[in-house]
Order: structure tokens, then C-alpha cells, then sequence
């Protein structure tokens, strides 16, 4: 058994010159193993760069390309709510409804304070007639973005046209109203003057600002329809 250097000085001097000239060559060092390379996945690209491109598919009326480019995106930079978000506005503007609403959840799911898609998650619910989720989904963006003028005015379109609540609209529309300031729509000036003639003198003025949402759960404006 090979002795430490530690050992040989505990023998006497006699012992150690003899110990020292019969001892057995050091074996060679064995050579740790190779280092293993793991293999490297395929080259993704530049996220940004790649958006950038998607986004001159787009410019470019190729809307199929873009689809692609963004959907492919999304699966290659999960972590960004963005690719999701452009593919979802592409699919409804494409009448591919229940594809946007995947996209939409999937980035809300993966960004909870995504308000953006929260917002057109409103817009597709409520194409869909599901009003009672359409309403969660605008509240939920205004929780998250409070000061976004145009779901105010979505939200309050909901409240007035298809849920009847004229009360509840004229408060989105106010605040509406509020928000958009000199770039608000004069025909929402004229609904809540229908709203505040249908409702009496408990309507209150029209300059009254709308009440803090009661519940938490987009960004383009459907038609209001009468």
C-alpha cells in the first residue's frame, strides 16, 4: 500500500534512505475523461429582429406569412406575450375567432397583466355572445390599465347594448369621456345624453366621473349598434 510523505518521516533516518530506494515507481496519473460537449439546439435567431421581419410580412399584405412568423415566434420565445398577442389580432381580423381566443388566453396565461389581451379577449367574447366573460375580460384589462380610454367605452358599449344596464354604461361612458378628453368620440356625448334622459334626474350630470369598477376582469372599438 503506497505510504503518504507524512508516514516516511515518522522512520528512522536509516529506515527512510532504504524505505525511499526500494519503493516502487509512482504509477502515471490517469487523465481525467473528456469533457463532454452538450449539444447545442438550433440557432432561434434574434427575437426582435425576428418580430421586426414578421412585421414587414405584415406591412407587406402578407398576412398568412405573418400568421406564421409570429406563431412560430411564440413557440420558439414563449416568455414574450407580444408574438402571441400580433398572431391573435391577425386571427380575428382573419374570422378565425375561436383560434384568436387560444392565442389570447395563452398569453394571458403566461402574462396576467397582459391588458392588451385581456382587452380583445372582451372584443372576441363578446362576438361570441358570451357577454358574462366578455364583461370579466374588459374588467380585468381596465384593473390592469385603468387610464385605456377605448375599453371604458367598449366596456360600456357591452353594458348598454347587450347586457342592459344602462346605469352601469353611462358610467363607462363618462369615464370614457374622462380619459379621451378632446379625443373622444362626440357620439358618446350623445348616448349619454340619451342614458341620462331614459334614467331622470338620478343619472346625475354628465361630467360626473364614473365609480372605480367593482370587479376586475381592447384595444379597438366595436360598433354601437341601436
Amino acid at each position: 500500500m503506497k505510504r503518504s510523505a507524512r508516514s516516511c518521516l515518522l522512520l528512522l533516518p536509516a529506515l527512510l534512505l532504504a524505505a525511499c530506494a526500494t519503493r516502487a515507481p509512482k504509477p502515471p496519473a490517469i487523465p481525467p475523461p473528456p469533457v463532454q460537449e452538450v449539444p447545442k439546439g438550433p440557432d432561434k435567431g434574434d427575437p426582435e429582429q425576428r418580430f421586426q421581419e414578421a412585421l414587414k410580412l405584415l406591412k407587406a399584405k402578407k398576412p398568412q406569412e405573418a400568421k406564421d412568423a409570429f406563431a412560430k415566434l411564440a413557440q420558439d420565445f414563449p416568455e414574450y406575450a407580444g408574438p402571441l398577442n400580433d398572431l391573435g389580432v391577425l386571427q380575428a381580423q382573419g374570422k378565425q375567432r375561436e383560434q384568436a381566443i387560444g392565442s389570447f388566453i395563452k398569453a394571458c396565461a403566461d402574462n396576467p397583466a397582459d391588458d392588451f389581451g385581456w382587452a380583445w379577449l372582451g372584443i372576441l367574447y363578446r362576438e361570441n355572445n358570451d357577454y358574462g366573460r366578455a364583461e370579466q375580460a374588459y374588467l380585468k384589462a381596465i384593473s390592469i390599465k385603468p387610464d385605456k380610454p377605448a375599453t371604458h367605452l367598449n366596456l360600456g358599449i357591452l353594458y348598454d347594448v347587450y347586457l342592459k344596464r344602462p346605469r352601469d354604461a353611462l358610467q363607462q361612458y363618462r369615464e370614457y369621456q374622462r380619459l379621451a378628453g378632446r379625443d373622444g368620440r362626440p357620439v358618446v356625448t350623445a348616448w349619454i345624453n340619451e342614458l341620462q334622459d331614459s334614467l331622470g334626474p338620478a343619472a346625475g350630470s354628465a361630467g360626473a366621473p364614473a365609480a372605480a369598477p367593482s370587479q376586475p376582469p381592447a384595444p379597438q372599438v366595436v360598433e354601437h349598434k341601436r
